[in-house]
C-alpha cells in the first residue's frame, strides 16, 4: 500500500472506533467531532447500498463492452485470449488509477475493476497454457492456481482487500494439493504459519487493511488444515482429489473402523484423524479466547459444530436428532455457565474478561429485538362469532354519471 493509503486506512478505523464509541455512550458529540476532526477521511467512498450498486453496474458495463468487442474479432480464439490479456492490464492500472490519483476508496468501481482485471488476466493464461501450448491438466491447473494466488495476493498487499488474500490462499493450497504429499505439505504450512500470522494480523505497524489480510490468510489456512486432517477427508481422499489424482477406495483396514469404531481390529490412523477433528476445533477457540479474536471465535465455533456432526455419523450415535440436540444444549450450558463465572468476578470480570456487552449499538440491538418481535408475532384467532356470513341483494355500477342496481 502507499503511505497515502496507508494513512487513511489507520484515519478510517480511528473515525469507525470513534464513532462505535460514541453509539456505545462512551463519549459525547463534542468528542466525537474532535476526532473526527482530528482524523478528517480524504477519500471518496459510497454508503454499502451505493457501493454494491455501483460495484454491479461496472461489472455489467465492461463485460458488455468487452462482449462487444469479443463478438467482432469472430470466433478467433487466439485474438479474444489477448483481448482478455490487455483488458485485463487496463483494468488493473484503472484500479491503480482509481485508488491512487483519484483516491476512491470503498467506492465499488475499484473494487469491480480489479476483480475483473485479475479474472481476465487468468482467463487469458488459461487459454495461452491449456490450448496454445496444449499442456495437460496436471500441469496447468496448478501453474494457473500459482498464478491466481500471485495476482490475488498482489492486490491485497497493494489495495487492502483482505478477501484477495483469502483467495490467493485458498488457490495456493489447490497447487499446493497437487505435489506427491500435498496433505501433509498442507499440514505443516498451517501449523508453521499460524503463529507469525497471528502476530501479523495484530501487529500496529501494519495497516488495518493489511492486518485483516493476514487474518484472513490464517483462516484459510486453518480451513485447509482442518480438511486435511478431518477424519472424512481421510475416507474420501479430497485433497488429493482437489491435487488432480484419483486414490481409487479407501483400503478395507482403513474403513473398518467406521463401521465398528471399538472393534481391537481398528486402524490407528483413523483414530488419530478423530482425534484431530476433535482437537483442531479446541485448539482454535483457545486461540481466539487468549488473543480476543472474534474471528478464530468464529472459525472453531463452526469447526466444532462439524466435528460433531462427523462424530455422530462416524460413531453411530443414535437417534441423531438427540445427539445434536444434547450437543446444542450442552453448548449453551457453557456458554452460561462462563458468563455466570465471568459476571461473578470483581467488578464483573476476571482477567480482563467481562460477560457485559462492550461497544454495542443500541439501534443495532433494537432493530434485533424488534425483528424477533415481528417474527413470533401471529395473528390474533378469530372467535365464532366474528364469522361474516353471505348476505344477497346484488350490487351497484354505474358510469358516467348512470347508476344501477344488479
Amino acid at each position: 500500500m502507499t503511505p497515502a493509503l496507508d494513512l487513511a486506512d489507520r484515519a478510517a478505523a480511528v473515525r469507525a472506533a470513534a464513532r462505535s464509541w460514541r453509539r456505545a455512550g462512551i463519549i459525547d458529540d463534542a468528542a466525537l467531532a474532535a476526532v473526527e476532526s482530528g482524523f478528517p477521511d480524504d477519500r471518496v467512498r459510497a454508503g454499502r447500498v451505493f457501493r454494491v450498486l455501483l460495484f454491479l453496474f461496472t461489472v455489467v458495463a465492461v463485460s458488455g463492452v468487452l462482449g462487444f468487442l469479443a463478438s467482432g474479432l469472430g470466433g478467433h480464439e487466439q485474438a479474444q485470449a489477448a483481448l482478455a490479456a490487455v483488458a485485463g492490464v487496463a483494468l488493473l492500472a484503472l484500479t491503480e488509477l482509481q485508488v491512487g490519483a483519484l483516491r476512491r476508496r470503498q467506492g465499488g468501481t475499484e473494487a469491480a475493476t480489479s476483480l475483473l482485471g485479475i479474472g481476465l488476466l487468468l482467463a487469458a493464461a488459461a487459454w495461452f497454457l491449456l490450448a496454445a501450448r496444449s499442456m495437460d491438466a496436471a500441469a496447468g491447473v496448478p501453474a494457473l492456481c500459482a498464478l491466481a494466488a500471485a495476482l490475488a495476493g498482489a492486490a491485497a498487499w497493494r489495495w487492502g482487500y483482505p478477501l484477495y488474500a483469502a483467495l490467493g490462499t485458498a488457490a495456493a493450497l489447490v497447487a499446493l494439493a497437487h505435489l506427491p504429499a500435498g496433505r501433509a505439505v498442507w499440514i505443516a504450512l498451517a501449523l508453521a504459519a499460524a503463529p507469525a500470522l497471528l502476530r501479523l494480523s495484530e501487529s500496529p505497524r501494519l495497516p488495518p487493511a493489511h492486518r485483516s489480510s493476514a487474518m484472513a490468510v490464517l483462516l484459510a489456512a486453518l480451513g485447509g488444515l482442518y480438511l486435511a486432517v478431518h477424519v472424512g477427508s481421510w475416507d474420501e481422499r479430497i485433497v488429493e482429489r482437489i491435487g488432480g489424482r484419483d486414490p481409487g477406495p479407501a483400503s478395507p483396514a482403513w474403513l473398518s473402523s467406521p463401521s465398528s469404531p471399538l472393534s481391537p481390529h481398528g486402524s490407528l490412523p483413523w483414530w488419530l484423524a478423530m482425534a484431530a477433528t476433535a482437537l483442531v476445533p479446541v485448539l482454535v477457540l483457545a486461540a481466539g479466547l487468549r488473543r480476543r479474536r472474534l474471528p478464530l471465535l468464529l472459525a472453531g465455533a463452526v469447526a466444532a459444530v462439524v466435528s460433531l456432526a462427523t462424530f455422530q455419523h462416524y460413531l453411530r450415535l443414535e437417534p441423531a436428532w438427540l445427539v445434536l440436540t444434547g450437543g446444542g444444549a450442552l453448548w449453551i450450558a457453557v456458554v452460561l455457565g462462563l458468563w455466570r463465572y465471568l459476571d461473578s468476578g470483581p467488578a464483573g470480570e476476571r482477567r480482563g474478561f467481562t460477560a457485559a456487552p462492550l461497544l454495542t449499538d443500541a439501534r443495532r440491538q433494537a432493530a434485533l429485538e424488534v425483528g424477533v418481535a415481528v417474527l413470533t408475532l401471529q395473528p390474533e384467532a378469530r372467535g365464532a362469532g366474528d364469522e361474516h356470513p353471505f348476505e344477497g341483494g346484488g350490487g351497484r355500477s354505474g358510469g358516467a354519471g348512470a347508476t344501477g342496481e344488479f
